[in-house]
């Protein structure tokens, strides 16, 4: 066989996995460009992530709150930890094979560690896409588009708990996903459950995540009884169910401790520290500088001109998370305000889609219908703490951050390509799958190459 024919069989043999291999190797030089030459002080929280994971390496377990932690506004004391712990253990490794590392290294590889928790994400993503939307070609849209994400590709570069959160959250939907499609049901059940509950060790805002898919899951498991139940656990499920109970158990420590004795996931400041520590905090300062007293109401919002609760969703909302998602925020910004229109364009299009193939098709595949509602729930409880925060500072989008739909990114993108793929015209398809790359490639990450000297000027070291 001639050398043509050859890498013409490896290509059809291969095609689509090379063109994954591709799209990963892209997004991993750019994000570890950004790890390595990136400045202090723009990913979001990176210097307070970095203070704390130093405090961790100061003890194999968990650390007491100190004046520099306080100071920062987040509290060790019955909270999550497992992010910071296991930066705290990098950074014991780091410093037993080089002694004299500096601030500056040791904070270039966990930023090189984070970078791989992002492309766990994707890839966790991509196996998400095979499961869900089973195409070769289509399965890679949703990693093309994740990969575009300008606020996802910084932050992977970046020290932030989000990243391994991110990881967590996509692992735990992709188990999911396999568990409905009764696939090693048992098996999946326990590791998704796992996953999700070592999500919410790293931050509390992954409990509604986590409600939301065990609240699916069990609807599951009832509707189907018959054919589920018995679950027929075995000897051979016993180290997953062992780490299942430690998980379970190491949450209730936390979150159920706290709702017993505070009634709140999360303690409230003067319950843990003294109260010349809690008036160290930034969030103490920021709520008694500009908070509203009284705190609005939804009504007396609307009289003094803010936005309905229907104008806030479809417009204000959607517009901001678009523009924090595609654009950068941190300590600082990039809004792509020349595309917000066509971001805009493209949601709302494929809402028109969504309704148009439910009443031609008339139909949805049981595994998109639950993950659909997990999304939704997530996204709605996003949507009602950002509102409720709007009220409480005049809706100056004091905590309205594109990366917090993050946890739920790979299922939104999952499933506006199983909608693109079913509509029924081909010239529609085409169209709109020509825009949606064509703006992904465009507002994605060649815009760190073209406005290197210009919009990220002073960004890089």
């Amino acid at each position: 066989m001639s050398t043509n024919k050859k890498l013409k069989h490896f290509w059809q043999a291969h095609n689509d996995k090379i063109v994954l291999t591709i799209l990963l190797m892209v997004f991993t030089a750019y994000a570890l460009f950004i790890a390595l030459n990136l400045k202090t002080g723009i990913i979001p929280d990176e210097d307070s992530h970095f203070i704390f994971a130093k405090h961790y390496a100061t003890t194999i377990g968990i650390p007491p709150d100190t004046d520099q932690t306080a100071a920062i506004g987040w509290y060790i004391q019955q909270n999550p930890f497992l992010f910071h712990w296991i930066m705290g253990r990098f950074i014991n490794l780091i410093t037993l094979v080089q002694p004299a590392a500096t601030d500056w290294q040791v904070l270039v590889i966990l930023r090189v560690i984070n970078v791989l928790f992002a492309l766990g994400t994707v890839f966790f993503c991509y196996r998400l896409s095979i499961d869900v939307i089973r195409h070769k070609w289509w399965t890679l849209l949703p990693v093309f588009m994740l990969t575009n994400i300008l606020m996802f590709v910084f932050l992977a570069g970046g020290l932030n708990y989000d990243n391994l959160a991110n990881l967590l959250s996509m692992a735990s939907l992709l188990f999911f996903a396999r568990a409905l499609q009764r696939k090693r049901f048992v098996i999946n059940s326990i590791l998704w459950i796992i996953l999700i509950g070592l999500g919410t060790l790293v931050k509390y805002p992954i409990l509604p995540l986590a409600f939301a898919m065990g609240a699916a899951w069990v609807t599951f498991v009832i509707i189907n009884r018959k054919s589920l139940l018995p679950l027929g656990l075995t000897r051979n499920h016993l180290p997953l169910i062992t780490v299942f109970v430690l998980i379970i158990v190491g949450n209730f420590s936390i979150y159920g401790i706290n709702l017993i004795r505070y009634q709140s996931l999360t303690p409230p400041c003067n319950a843990i520290l003294s109260e010349a520590r809690c008036a160290l905090s930034p969030f103490v300062g920021r709520h008694n500088e500009i908070a509203l007293q009284p705190k609005l109401t939804v009504s007396s919002s609307m009289q003094m001109g803010f936005p309905s609760p229907l104008r806030y969703v479809f417009y204000d909302w959607i517009w901001h998370i678009l523009l924090r998602s595609f654009g950068v925020v941190g300590h600082q910004s990039y809004f792509p305000l020349h595309l917000i229109l066509f971001y805009q364009i493209l949601f709302y299009w494929t809402l028109f889609l969504s309704f148009f193939n439910l009443v031609y098709h008339q139909r949805v595949e049981p595994p998109k219908l639950y993950l659909l509602g997990v999304m939704l729930f997530y996204a709605l409880t996003l949507l009602i703490h950002n509102y409720n925060s709007e009220l409480v500072y005049g809706f100056q989008q004091i905590s309205l951050q594109g990366r917090y739909i993050f946890p739920v990114i790979g299922v939104i993108l999952v499933l506006f390509t199983s909608v693109l793929m079913k509509v029924p015209s081909k010239i529609i398809l085409w169209m709109t799958l020509l825009f949606t790359l064509g703006l992904s490639a465009y507002g994605g990450t060649i815009t760190i190459l073209l406005g290197y000297d210009t919009i990220f000027s002073g960004w890089f070291v």
